[in-house]
């Protein structure tokens, strides 16, 4: 896997982290770097993209620059400069990508961040994402290696998207299954985050679920507390009909590399 990868290469360039304001860095697979820039001021920057996950390019640019910025208020931060990453094939319309492009303005503008640029390559294959800068108070930190013995895992949102968006793409998903999931994946988690901080000094870590699924994401927070975590998993919330989708066998790619890599952690 490419995160075994990076965390093999962060070995050697180790000494980055002895920098006197590097907050968050190569120490843990966090959600974002942090530098502490003084005056009760700290700096968050996260990027993330991936190709589209949905049929429609402004939705699709809605919910890749949602993903980007779940990673800044994952840290307690608030968004406030994005810039546009873009992979694209020289012969699709321009229309398509200007959609796309519009999706991600009006989330980065939901979000009271402003988009200031962005760089484009082509590629075979559509991708899009952001490169987010935040701002939080450097005590306010939120880390995903925090978590104590007892501590509850609280989840926002319901798991399921990958499920209910690769049954999209086998034309085997029900409208009203793939409209909910849209709306889950496009709602920014700022509502979770101003929650949170209203409770912060009980928070002791916090993280988005994405790519790496329950399992990969807990096992960051449990490996970086040095704990085990307990899921009970008739307690986790699922979207609708994602259940359905999975004893279907309709898996993304990604599930498959996940469990080959997560489960010798897994009893």
């Amino acid at each position: 896997m490419l995160g075994q990868i990076v965390g093999d290469l962060s070995e050697h360039i180790r000494s980055n982290d002895q920098h006197p304001g590097l907050i968050v860095g190569l120490d843990s697979p966090d959600d974002a770097a942090v530098m502490n820039m003084g005056e009760d001021k700290a700096l968050v920057f996260t990027t993330d993209f991936f190709a589209p996950v949905v049929d429609d390019p402004y939705t699709y640019g809605v919910v890749a620059a949602a993903n980007a910025l779940s990673d800044i208020y994952a840290m307690g931060a608030l968004p406030q400069l994005a810039i546009n990453l873009v992979a694209w094939p020289e012969q699709m319309e321009a229309s398509i990508i200007r959609n796309v492009l519009m999706g991600g303005l009006d989330k980065v503008t939901e979000s009271g961040a402003v988009l200031a640029g962005g760089h484009t390559v082509k590629d075979t294959e559509p991708k899009f994402g952001l490169a987010v800068t935040g701002i939080v108070h450097p005590d306010r930190v939120w880390r995903n290696s925090g978590s104590r013995i007892d501590d509850l895992i609280v989840l926002t949102k319901p798991l399921g998207s990958g499920v209910i968006t690769t049954a999209l793409k086998e034309s085997k998903v029900e409208d009203i299954h793939l409209k909910r999931c849209i709306e889950i994946m496009s709602k920014l988690n700022y509502g979770a985050m101003r929650g949170a901080c209203d409770i912060h000094p009980h928070i002791h870590a916090c993280t988005d679920v994405t790519g790496y699924g329950i399992i990969g994401h807990s096992h960051e927070m449990a490996i970086g507390a040095g704990c085990s975590i307990e899921i009970h998993t008739d307690a986790l919330p699922w979207m609708e009909g994602s259940l359905e989708y999975a004893k279907a066998g309709l898996f993304s790619g990604g599930v498959a590399a996940n469990r080959r890599y997560y489960e010798e952690y897994v009893v």
